[in-house]
């Protein structure tokens, strides 16, 4: 137990030495190198051992009725090597302070205040430097790390530094690591807020700046950084376009979250229903996840190598898999906790285990003293905790309720036997040592989940029961489908990704089922440090007092047996569910011989996606969030299906181009529509870009241009005329106007054609008379005249339009020149779906219903 005592010894001056600093009894004086003094007199305290004590020579007596026997003291050594612990911790912490004492030569030495990040008059400064992060791309935008080499500033001097910064960008240029850049804007230190301290969750990870409207350079020369980090990081690349190639949204920012810790695109109400139902753990890489694969890795090596030899292909493949995550410091110290688990679950004793936990969180705290306040770190090492402690207990109370559970690495028995049965045994151990694992260290980090964030989830253990047992599903299979479609097989990648995107949906269904249940999430006032204290004292006194845990065990038990009994039907009966939904979803998702046209819900901007009555599919425009289109697609379209046969850009509005941009990312799109004055716009040259790069042929369209979709549906082009139309907003009245006609049905798409575009086709006798309008330029006053709207003589007319937008669309002057007919807004409806067979007409809206049944034109 000595190296427990010193590992918490050290722990304790960490703790000691911010609170020193913050008095100032520790300061900028103090030699950065003297933490390495009590380092090197640690091991000559155990010639304390040699010493000859008071009561070396003192009678012993035996213990016998009566007597008590003292406790032997501890040993002069023992104190000694904790006092420099101690005082060891507190240097430490003193020598990488969060807040540390800047010199020129410092990068954070030249930081402005945070007020300034935003103030236009600041002084701005060049620096020169590397990417060195994973490029995390979030929707519109990238958050890039630059490691800097020099700084330029105003005053023209230039400076050799070293030091990192963050900053974010557009997406329409993308950086990959060791990319030698030039960077000019302002450079400010991280802001403190209320309730979050930004700049010290940066200086944990050894950032100390944040940079603001940055013009990037890229520099030309070889690439900077260290090699291996750029392979890893080239694979993760790949990993993460094939889970977006093969994968629909959200299902594929989910997989990207667990399977390679690029949690970045996951949206963010979605992250918000996980962190309401407490299984954000799921999502992210920590160490939950890693302890996930390190118990199914261990399940598969008794089956396959017996238990003694299982230890080696499980360490194997935690460090192959922190590998193809990006082995990144986080990722690292999970796997290293991961291990830990693995190990102490070979030798089967807690204390060891215990040990080795406190020796690895001593270790990661010597390399980065700051790492303690690092709340990925507390929770992994809270998650590892609760698995050495808890995990033979929650693994012998399931196997009350639930026959035949065996918890993974105490099954061996499934080694013997046909096939059958060892295909069978290894799919229950998935499905068992996921739930365990999920189960054990949920004790141990919902009090920590708590005090961080105020809140705890009600439904945490309800939804945590329901999606653990399908998270070594997506883990393992996830990870084979990356590795073999990295390789080179995308369709192998994409059938063993079958199992895994089932998962996922069925993870959603339940987090948005619990998320949304009364009362599911609660607000906790108060919730102080001695209170969390003191939920670990009772949590070690259950599992102290065998007799307490062993009474609610018993409990549990009597009442989930019963429900034990009906979770114990066959495994293989589970396996032909999956099967069985795979071939219905695809049965069900196939074309129904109807029309369909959906008006996405994308915010501030355009999207309408078509489906033929034989399955054609046709993308107008897609508004400027990727993210938010790739969710809508996701919704609409087959899960299986990849592929747009044609993409329509009506002009070159972000709000209308900037995620079609992504989308060649996406799917495979055979063709393309433009217009010959969006092709002379440099504003659609990364649209441009995009689809040469993805070899989709691009035709150029105008007045009187027709499109056959197959099954009587086609595409009338009614403007703009063959050499454009002049007028001042020229992109918008340039826009390309669409009428889709099926039978006795047709839709007139408008894009933001306005005022004088409507003009010109009404003076030209166009047939514009259409079922549904799609009203043009978001009901701004610019659009939709009084002899247009006549001429359309709608039945129905549909505004894209975002939630409380700054321009007040749709604007009183429209809503009123469209009273009497049906009027449906994407901002108060969600995604709008029309359909025809030609003659009728229905309507369905996300939210709330449309009261038309029945229409003959």
């Amino acid at each position: 137990m000595t190296l427990l005592y010193l590992a918490i010894a050290y722990i304790m001056g960490v703790i000691g030495g911010r609170q020193l600093w913050e008095a100032q009894w520790l300061d900028c004086s103090t030699p950065v190198w003297l933490w390495l003094l009590p380092l090197i007199l640690l091991p000559f305290t155990l010639l304390l051992n040699r010493l000859p004590s008071r009561e070396s020579g003192a009678m012993r007596w035996p213990a016998r009725a009566g007597f008590v026997v003292p406790r032997p003291r501890p040993s002069p050594a023992l104190l000694t090597a904790m006092g420099l612990c101690l005082c060891m911790g507190a240097l430490r912490f003193a020598s990488q302070p969060l807040t540390p004492c800047w010199q020129p030569d410092d990068l954070a030495f030249y930081n402005l205040p945070a007020s300034a990040a935003y103030e236009r008059d600041a002084p701005k400064v060049t620096i020169e430097g590397y990417v060195s992060s994973y490029p995390l791309v979030a929707d519109t935008q990238q958050r890039l790390q630059v490691v800097a080499h020099s700084i330029e500033t105003v005053t023209g001097e230039v400076h050799a530094v070293t030091g990192a910064l963050v900053f974010k960008t557009g997406i329409r240029q993308r950086y990959a690591y060791g990319q030698s850049v030039r960077l000019r804007g302002r450079l400010v230190t991280p802001p403190d807020f209320e309730d979050f301290s930004y700049r010290e969750y940066l200086a944990r990870k050894g950032v100390h700046s944040l940079f603001y409207n940055a013009q990037i350079d890229l520099l030309p020369g070889e690439l900077q950084g260290h090699w291996i980090t750029r392979q890893l990081y080239r694979f993760r690349a790949r990993g993460e376009a094939l889970l977006n190639r093969l994968l629909p949204e959200p299902y594929a920012a989910l997989a990207n979250g667990m399977l390679l810790g690029i949690e970045a695109g996951i949206p963010d109400d979605l992250y918000e229903q996980f962190n309401l139902t407490g299984t954000s753990h799921t999502i992210v890489i920590s160490g939950s996840n890693v302890q996930i694969i390190a118990a199914l890795f261990m399940a598969l090596g008794q089956r396959l190598f017996g238990r003694k030899r299982a230890i080696w292909p499980t360490l194997m493949g935690i460090g192959c898999y922190a590998l193809l995550v990006g082995g990144d410091a986080a990722v690292l110290r999970a796997a290293g906790m991961g291990a830990l688990f693995v190990i102490a679950t070979h030798l089967g004793r807690t204390s060891t285990a215990i040990i080795s936990l406190a020796v690895a969180c001593w270790l990661m705290m010597i390399q980065n003293p700051l790492t303690f306040w690092d709340v990925g770190f507390q929770l992994s090492s809270a998650a590892t905790a609760g698995l050495i402690l808890f995990s033979n207990d929650v693994t012998n109370l399931f196997a009350k309720i639930w026959p035949g559970f065996s918890g993974g690495h105490l099954l061996a028995d499934a080694t013997h036997g046909s096939i059958a049965g060892k295909a069978k045994g290894l799919l229950a151990g998935f499905l068992q040592d996921g739930l365990l694992v999920t189960i054990a260290a949920n004790l141990t980090t919902l009090p920590l989940v708590v005090y961080y964030f105020g809140r705890l989830s009600v439904v945490s253990f309800l939804t945590n029961l329901i999606v653990s047992p399908v998270q070594g599903f997506i883990m393992i299979w996830g990870s084979i489908a990356i590795l073999v479609g990295v390789a080179g097989l995308t369709w192998v990648a994409w059938l063993l990704l079958l199992m895994p995107w089932l998962s996922l949906v069925w993870t959603v269904f339940t987090v948005r089922w619990t998320a949304a249940l009364p009362y599911g999430s609660v607000e906790i006032m108060g919730f102080n440090l001695w209170m969390l204290l003191g939920i670990y004292a009772l949590l070690m006194i259950v599992y102290g007092r065998q007799q307490i845990w062993g009474g609610l065990r018993r409990g549990l038990e009597q009442g989930a047996r019963q429900l034990g009994v009906m979770l114990a039907g066959p495994v293989t009966a589970g396996a032909l569910c999956v099967a069985g939904l795979v071939v219905w979803g695809g049965v069900l998702s196939q074309p129904d011989g109807r029309l369909h046209v959906y008006f996405l819900d994308i915010g501030q901007g355009d999207g309408i996606f078509i489906e033929t009555p034989s399955g054609r599919q046709v993308l107008i425009d897609g508004g400027s969030s990727p993210q938010a289109l790739f969710s809508e697609l996701g919704a609409v379209m087959p899960f299986w299906d990849r592929t747009i046969d044609l993409l329509v850009l009506t002009h070159p509005d972000g709000d209308h181009m900037n995620a079609q941009i992504e989308v060649p990312q996406r799917f495979a799109v055979e063709r393309a529509l433009d217009t010959i004055t969006s092709q002379q716009n440099l504003d659609a040259e990364p649209w441009r870009t995009a689809m040469q790069a993805a070899s989709t042929e691009v035709v150029l369209q105008h007045t009187g241009g027709w499109l056959d979709l197959g099954d009587g549906a086609s595409l009338w082009v009614l403007w703009p005329p063959p050499n454009g139309f002049e007028a001042e907003d020229i992109d918008n009245e340039n826009s390309l106007v669409l009428k889709l006609v099926y039978g006795n049905f047709s839709v007139l798409l408008t894009g933001d054609a306005g005022l004088p575009s409507e003009a010109g086709m009404v003076a030209q006798g166009l047939p514009l008379a259409a079922t549904v309008l799609k009203v043009g330029h978001h009901g701004s006053t610019t659009s939709t005249g009084a002899d247009f709207l006549q001429a359309v003589n709608p039945v129905a007319a549909v505004i894209q339009v975002g939630v409380d937008n700054r321009y007040g669309h749709p604007t009183d002057e429209v809503l009123q020149a469209l009273a009497g007919r049906l009027l449906l807004r994407n901002d108060r409806q969600g995604r709008i779906h029309v359909w025809s067979d030609g003659s009728q007409m229905w309507v369905d809206a996300e939210r709330g219903t449309v009261n038309l049944t029945e229409f003959i034109r």
